[in-house]
């Protein structure tokens, strides 16, 4: 068997000389020459030695620009991108009521007229006497018996005026359903509020006898008040 040599090599032998002499990284000889490091001469230190301490510094400085001005930034866009969401989806909410904005005003328009239509329903005075006469009337015809019929003191609200009245009355479930039904008649809004049933004697003997306690409730326009006031500071004015 014959070996024919590598013509290259033989027309260089310098270059032959070369990779027969290249150096192969060897862990242990690595490692031996960090432990055989010389604190006081620093410049005596292996290649390898300095290559991997600059290496190591350049690692360093590398995480501590990312920790700090780097990682403040990503807080900063972050923060950003969810004030973003927030205002597009505050642009998006006011865009759709801008595009039914003629839409919104018709309706608040038509509210409006409603609204107006059942304040001018209401009675410009309560009148609580004939009330309560109506109210008396309606419990005589569903045969119960009044205990107590309270006008309560006025309470005023924004667009009308609240008067209520408590009502203390005896008599059987079949008789306050009716009573309930006939104040329903009356020509007046009237509303219930709180009201209460219970058994002030309880027996056995006879079906007993029911105490009913309720909050009913009348509006009047409270447009009425204004007029009054009116006509009150023109009546003092002329006086003066």
């Amino acid at each position: 068997m014959k070996l024919i040599p590598n013509k290259s090599l033989l027309k260089n032998p310098k270059l032959a000389s070369t990779k027969a002499l290249e150096p192969t990284f060897n862990l242990a000889n690595f490692r031996r020459n960090f432990e055989s490091l010389d604190n006081d001469n620093y410049g005596s230190w292996p290649l390898v030695v300095k290559v991997s301490i600059l290496l190591l510094i350049g690692v360093f400085i590398a995480a501590l620009s990312w920790a700090l001005p780097i990682s403040s930034k990503i807080d900063e866009i972050g923060a950003a991108e969810s004030e973003q969401q927030v205002l597009l989806a505050s642009y998006r909410q006011k865009e759709s009521r801008a595009r039914h904005l003629a839409a919104y005003k018709a309706q608040v328009s038509q509210m409006e007229t409603q609204f107006n239509t059942l304040l001018d329903q209401l009675p410009k005075d309560t009148r609580v006497s004939e009330l309560v006469e109506g109210i008396n009337m309606t419990g005589v015809g569903s045969n119960i018996r009044f205990q107590d019929i309270s006008v309560e003191a006025e309470i005023e609200n924004e667009f009308f005026i609240e008067q209520p009245i408590r009502i203390a009355a005896l008599g059987e479930y079949h008789e306050f359903g009716s009573f309930l039904s006939g104040l329903a008649t009356l020509p007046r809004i009237i509303t219930i509020h709180d009201f209460e049933v219970n058994n002030p004697q309880p027996t056995l003997e006879a079906i007993p006898e029911l105490k009913l306690v309720l909050q009913t409730k009348t509006y009047r326009s409270k447009e009425a008040v204004t007029q009054e006031a009116l006509v009150d500071a023109d009546a003092s004015v002329g006086s003066n």
